[in-house]
């Protein structure tokens, strides 16, 4: 799978052959988010955004079980507060 999103540090490490589940999203880091498609091929990769955060989710994960060789991104579009209180959200305590 070549899913990829982001998960607080405090998140317990899944099994290898579990699969992705919405819980596990930061969902909370924003209310907008985009989803990014890397086909791998000349640098062919496409944005589709503003979603909610279930919107990205289920598109995204949609997308990898098609095409599990693309590389595929859930980002948050908009993530409030300043570059500490960024870092502060990941770094174990």
């Amino acid at each position: 799978m070549a899913l990829i999103y982001p998960v607080r540090l405090d998140t317990p490490e899944p099994d290898e052959d579990t699969p992705a589940d919405f819980s596990e999203l930061a969902a909370d880091l924003s209310d907008q988010w985009l989803v990014e498609v890397d086909l791998g091929e000349d640098g062919e990769d496409a944005c589709f955004g503003p979603l909610t955060p279930r919107a990205a989710w289920d598109l995204a994960l949609g997308v990898d079980e098609r095409r599990p060789e693309w590389t595929v991104s859930v980002l948050p579009l908009h993530l409030p507060g300043t570059a500490d209180e960024v870092v502060e959200l990941f770094d174990e305590e």
